[in-house]
């Protein structure tokens, strides 16, 4: 049977549910990630008393992977992300912290004693370029997710929406910088396959000329993280936009019809960082509440008071919180630039309208406003059949993005299965079942918080090279000619 090795950085709960699927298949080799632990291990239950002071840090809790297979390079993690802060406080050139953690686990993974018999190598946009070198190297199949559309589709966005609505991102639009797209390229052409969460990602892909295959695995659906509410909201009519707000969410046009709309016993809530400048958000400051940040644990109560969630987005790759707000029944109105023609269907389970269309969504918030109880049904229609997700485990399912399925019959299957729709297996799927069903159950080790063989005098040496500002830095993450192997090379100029 295959065997897979997963490398994230931070252990997100898109990649958390994707090595669990890998786990659940029997096929997991190991998981690498930063920060996290066990489901169930002593180091779990330490985490479990310490969320309840500080509830972020429960996500990092991964459930469905035995301990073993679990290698948690947290200290690695921790200290690029200081390494950077560290930097940025001392006015130095340097990447963020993000930049910094993904490629100090990117060197720490590709430098790692791999578990034998790995045949596959599954990792993450801006984390995979060493890691698919050495994958390369060993002719390795090479599993490269990409979660949000292309660079150059997200570029061409962030130029169009900031002319369109200047002074709304200050500085100007958050481009990406050379050495990063110079990275991201090298990475797909590392990579011998491509996984992406939503057909609007594939089209991003498509634009840009990618020959590689390319596989849509939508993310599952959190149903016991997110229960349903049972009645209608009986406070006033509510609608709630959850994630950062900015541009590429599509805010300022929220913004817009919200004021257009003119909504009698209504209120806007804008929950995650506000990214807009003041000046700009000062016409619509009386129309909202802005909530900076709520603990993911205390979203579902959120959701469930709203009538609403309203997702305009211009970029996204499957945003988490269609698939949260759907568990919670509460309806969702978004655009077709994410997941949304992936699991809704207009005036069904939701409404999926023309990106950058004001009085589309006027007209949609006005006609979920005028008849809650109609909203209130479609919510529940769209939660209907997700129960046949819970898969166990209480996790959040992100279904088996296969490495070795074909790259269209097993995606459909998913992509059947994601939308509550029952799906017939395709023929490698059918082949699988008895083995999945016969993988017998082992007992816990102790638990691996630091993977196997990891030196400290190794973190210090990935930290200096990868995450300190520099030449040198700048070297690491691909900049001119990349030699793989003897049969591939990458040129970048």
């Amino acid at each position: 049977m295959t065997s897979v090795l997963v490398s994230h950085p931070h252990a997100n709960a898109n990649a958390n549910g994707t090595a669990a699927a890998f786990a659940g298949a029997g096929r997991l080799s190991a998981y690498v990630t930063g920060a996290a632990a066990a489901a169930g291990t002593y180091r779990a239950r330490q985490v479990e008393r310490l969320a309840k002071r500080l509830p972020i840090v429960a996500n990092r809790i991964v459930r469905g992977i035995h301990p073993q297979h679990l290698w948690s390079l947290g200290p690695l993690e921790l200290a690029a992300r200081l390494a950077s802060r560290t930097a940025r406080r001392a006015r130095l050139p340097g990447p963020s912290a993000y930049d910094a953690m993904f490629t100090c686990h990117d060197a720490a993974v590709a430098m790692l004693p791999w578990p034998r018999g790995v045949e596959v190598v599954y990792a993450y946009e801006d984390g995979a370029l060493r890691t698919f070198q050495r994958a390369a190297r060993r002719d390795l199949r090479r599993i490269w997710d990409l979660p949000i559309p292309h660079y150059a589709t997200l570029q061409r966005m962030w130029i169009d929406e900031s002319r369109r609505w200047p002074g709304a991102m200050g500085d100007g639009p958050p481009l990406e910088p050379d050495w990063k797209r110079w990275r991201k390229d090298a990475e797909l052409a590392l990579a011998t396959q491509v996984s992406v969460p939503s057909q609007f990602t594939r089209e991003s892909l498509e634009s840009a000329g990618v020959k590689v295959p390319v596989a849509v695995t939508p993310f599952g659906f959190p149903v016991e993280e997110f229960p349903a509410k049972r009645e209608r909201p009986s406070d006033r009519f509510t609608v709630i936009a959850v994630g950062t707000q900015d541009l590429r969410k599509g805010t300022p046009y929220l913004l817009e019809a919200w004021k257009r709309g003119d909504l009698r016993d209504a209120r806007l809530r804008l929950i995650g960082p506000m990214r807009l400048t003041p000046a700009f958000v000062a016409p619509y400051a009386d129309l909202f509440e802005h909530l900076p940040h709520v603990p993911r644990v205390h979203l579902g109560a959120e959701y469930r008071g709203a009538d609403l969630l309203v997702l305009p987005t211009l970029g996204d790759g499957c945003p988490l919180v269609v698939q949260e707000a759907i568990c919670s029944g509460t309806p969702v109105v978004t655009t077709r630039c994410g997941n949304g023609p992936d699991c809704i269907t207009t005036g069904v389970d939701g409404w999926v309208i023309p990106e950058r269309d004001v009085d589309a969504l006027v007209e949609a918030l006005r006609a979920a406003h005028a008849d809650r109880e109609r909203t209130f049904a479609i919510g529940q229609a769209a939660r209907g059949p997700r129960g046949a997700l819970d898969l166990g485990g209480g996790r959040a399912v992100a279904l088996s993005p296969a490495p070795v399925m074909s790259e269209h019959g097993d995606a459909s299957y998913r992509l059947a299965q994601a939308k509550g729709q029952p799906a017939e297996a395709s023929p490698e799927r059918a082949g699988e079942a008895a083995s999945e069903a016969s993988t017998p159950a082992t007992n816990d080790p102790p638990v691996a918080l630091v993977a196997p063989n990891y030196h400290p005098v190794r973190a210090a040496w990935v930290i200096t090279r990868c995450a300190w500002p520099g030449r040198s830095w700048l070297a690491a993450t691909t900049r001119g000619s990349i030699s793989t192997s003897g049969a591939l090379g990458v040129r970048l100029h």
